[in-house]
């Protein structure tokens, strides 16, 4: 279970919207819900991205087409990590 710290890193993170929305050029706010990247660590412990509902597990979402799948239109999760760490300016997302 996410700790106080987590949980209001987890609230800016979902605050500022759809990472990739923004990518994409729809601004920031796009309604958002936390992916977790699970490579190996439990999920408590994975870094999180904030992708819309069509994004996260629509058709046209990570969850709906697969990481593969989507990874070949969109950027990679990690690169969508790198993006919401630069732009919230957090040194590491390893929550």
């Amino acid at each position: 279970m996410a700790n106080k710290e987590q949980k209001r890193m987890y609230d800016r993170i979902a605050r500022f919207g759809c990472i990739l929305c923004y990518h994409l050029g729809y601004g920031e706010g796009t309604p958002a819900e936390l992916h977790h990247i699970r490579r190996t660590k439990p999920r408590d412990q994975a870094p999180v991205i904030p992708l819309c509902r069509e994004h996260h597990r629509g058709n046209a979402g990570i969850h709906g087409m697969g990481r593969k799948s989507f990874e070949k239109i969109y950027p990679s999760e990690d690169s969508l990590l790198d993006m919401i760490n630069t732009k919230l300016s957090i040194t590491t997302n390893t929550l």
